[in-house]
């Protein structure tokens, strides 16, 4: 971990200071389709990358109990005085809070800054109340150029990355749907010629098994019968065996 805290204090020292208009209704735009999706009934809610607090704010004045992290203390400075709303400074990887407080994360435009996005969901699991949502947004591959992204996700990705961290995803990317949209959208193009930013809405669950093999983690659409399920047993060892020396003598 002390390693890990060596690399991302070098690589967030290299990334520019989110700044942004003073117009908080421009700023506010781009968030408000991943905001909307946030359920009332979440109280508690965690803004992680909150840069200087727009979206905290947007939060505390439709009463939610908000609180914001940036790793900048120069955007926290700003943001208190242009805002006056709670921020924290800290790294994503390490949150200054205990388990289980929160009832909502949100993260808006930061795991692509992660250089171990799979130890960062862990931690935002860890603070999330149970059931609670990790609503996030990641941008298109056209983003992966940018010097100070480290964590392109393509869509499988970051669904078998949040699976593997503990989190079932209720909305996003090829899903269907399992949530209220309340007048979000999961999928929106900002219409400037950037590309587009992905939306994931996902659930705090269990973490999973210590086991991939033919997708263990997928739904099964249909109930099999007791022979088939028997076919299916005998049949799994030696199709796992064709499976992995299949990868092993095919790779691209």
């Amino acid at each position: 971990m002390n390693s890990l805290k060596r690399i991302v204090t070098v690589s967030s020292q290299t990334e520019p200071y989110a700044g942004g208009t003073n117009d908080f209704n421009e700023q506010i735009k781009a968030s408000l389709p991943f905001l909307l999706l946030i359920k009332p009934v979440f109280k508690k809610v965690l803004v992680i990358g909150c840069g200087e607090g727009y979206e905290v704010k947007w939060l505390a004045d439709h009463n939610y109990k908000v609180i914001g992290l940036t790793k900048s203390k120069k955007e926290a400075e700003a943001g208190r005085k242009k805002y006056g709303v709670t921020l924290k400074v800290g790294d994503m990887h390490e949150l200054p809070f205990a388990d289980n407080t929160f009832d909502c994360i949100y993260a808006s435009n930061v795991l692509e800054h992660s250089v171990a996005p799979y130890i960062a969901l862990l931690e935002w699991r860890r603070v999330l109340r149970k059931q609670g949502w990790l609503v996030t947004v990641m941008p298109s591959k056209r983003w992966l150029p940018e010097y100070y992204h480290y964590s392109v996700l393509t869509h499988s990705q970051m669904k078998d990355l949040l699976f593997k961290a503990g989190f079932t995803v209720l909305a996003g990317p090829e899903t269907k749907t399992q949530i209220d949209m309340r007048s979000g959208d999961i999928f929106y193009d900002l219409g400037r010629g950037w590309g587009h930013y992905d939306g994931y809405v996902a659930e705090k669950g269990r973490l999973p098994k210590n086991t991939y093999m033919v997708g263990n983690h997928m739904p099964v659409p249909v109930k099999s019968s007791l022979p088939v399920t028997l076919i299916k047993s005998v049949l799994k060892y030696p199709y796992n065996k064709v499976r992995i020396w299949y990868a092993r003598h095919h790779r691209e």
